[in-house]
């Protein structure tokens, strides 16, 4: 599907599949010296393990990395501990869990910070939390985690600048709708050369 065809289908997006509930957690942390940040998408646990066990059947070479929350969460053990307004704290954490999109460090890490600060901006999120300082945990809205899910998942193998640079800047580009539609192929197992068809689409020219 061309991108043009997907931006004729754009839409806005109000909720997600879980109400407001916050649905991905950014944590950026400091390993041998080096910062790192890692994306996760947040999900009741029997849900994950039944797309872990989807991933095990379809793709062999794919794992699902499932984390307890405690795991992914700097100095925290639910989203409530970090929650930026009162109205994530009220909600119940028990039995969710943590599923692991990718880690990005170096190179990758800095082209994405410049995705990060605006998506984060508009979700109403401070980016300086997760991009700079401290080791540090936000939690985001289903809508800022997709956009930023197929960015990680697009970049994660990538060595090149300017091919990272072109894909944060098209990602960034992108309507809400095409966001969806992406991460929709990107995490499909039945769909295992979505994020490839991403790559292509925003920097093959290059």
């Amino acid at each position: 599907m061309s991108r043009s065809g997907v931006e004729g289908k754009s839409f806005a997006f109000t909720t997600g599949a879980y109400g407001n509930r916050p649905t991905f957690l950014l944590t950026r942390e400091r390993v041998d010296d080096r910062h790192q940040i890692t994306l996760y998408e947040l999900a009741p646990e029997d849900i994950a393990t039944a797309r872990q066990a989807r991933f095990n059947r379809s793709q062999k070479t794919v794992h699902i990395p499932i984390r307890s929350l405690g795991d992914a969460i700097v100095d925290g053990e639910t989203p409530a501990d970090i929650a930026s307004d009162d109205e994530s704290v009220g909600y119940d954490w028990d039995g969710w869990c943590a599923i692991k999109i990718a880690t990005l460090r170096g190179v990758a890490f800095n082209e994405v910070s410049y995705l990060i600060e605006p998506t984060l901006k508009e979700a109403g999120k401070n980016a300086e939390v997760v991009c700079t300082g401290n080791p540090a945990t936000v939690e985001l809205p289903e809508g800022a985690g997709v956009r930023l899910s197929i960015a990680f998942r697009a970049l994660k193998p990538l060595s090149r600048r300017d091919r990272m640079r072109a894909i944060a800047d098209g990602i960034r580009q992108m309507s809400l709708g095409e966001c969806y539609y992406w991460h929709a192929k990107a995490r499909s197992p039945s769909s295992p050369n979505g994020v490839k068809a991403l790559r292509t689409l925003l920097a093959d020219h290059i």
